[in-house]
């Protein structure tokens, strides 16, 4: 019995402080949307946002290598019906990868995926996809408004920021493998869901809404 009632304890330890960590992620990601937001030049960054179907935010992205390197985040992803305007999420994803030639030292920084069309986002109703090829991923445009004679809606499926706290030479994610983290998924939403269902069922609440409260605020000001 008492092998039984600590075996519990240790699990409602674990659950809270996986529940914690993914409350962590999410306003982590508010602040970085915000920190972003907050930039003179993040005018083209929001007329993307309200041409898109949908952001991927990752508060924590680590590279580090020399001349091979590694890299890792997690992150969340929140789509929006572009038919009601509604925004749907957070699905938990992870991001893993590899990458080579001119690259010296280690970087942590905020990533932002800003997702352009259902192609991009039909790789985060999964389970798993690579960055890349079939969907195209470019670094984001910066600069007050977005260049006329560009097409960006469907130039890339993603366009990709980030926000650096370190060093790094050589920064690229194309190739990079996504993954859906089902762990906290469950942790946050208390059931077994795949991302399909919570990003096309869930709509968002609590810190996820703030975010997109945040981008909408932005939008109705440019």
């Amino acid at each position: 019995m008492k092998k039984r009632i600590l075996f519990f304890m240790v699990f409602l330890m674990i659950s809270f402080s996986i529940f914690a960590s993914v409350e962590d992620t999410l306003k982590k990601a508010r602040q970085d949307v915000e920190e972003l937001l907050s930039k003179s030049d993040s005018g083209a960054f929001v007329q993307l946002l309200e041409m898109s179907e949908g952001i991927v935010i990752f508060p924590t992205f680590y590279k580090l290598g020399y001349i091979l390197g590694g890299q890792f985040g997690e992150g969340i992803v929140l789509r929006k019906d572009s038919a009601t305007g509604e925004w749907y999420g957070p699905s938990f994803v992870n991001i893993y990868g590899l990458s080579w030639g001119a690259q010296v030292g280690i970087q942590s920084a905020a990533l932002i995926l800003v997702v352009m069309n259902e192609k991009g986002m039909d790789g985060f109703m999964g389970d798993n996809f690579t960055l890349g090829g079939s969907v195209g991923i470019s670094a984001g445009p910066l600069g007050r408004q977005l260049s006329a004679d560009i097409d960006y809606k469907f130039q890339a499926s993603i366009y990709s920021y980030s926000i650096a706290r370190g060093f790094y030479a050589g920064m690229a994610i194309e190739g990079a493998y996504i993954k859906a983290d089902m762990i906290s998924n469950e942790a946050y939403y208390q059931e077994p869901l795949t991302p399909e269902q919570i990003l096309k069922e869930k709509k968002v609440s609590g810190e996820a809404k703030k975010i997109v409260e945040l981008i909408e605020n932005a939008i109705s000001k440019k």
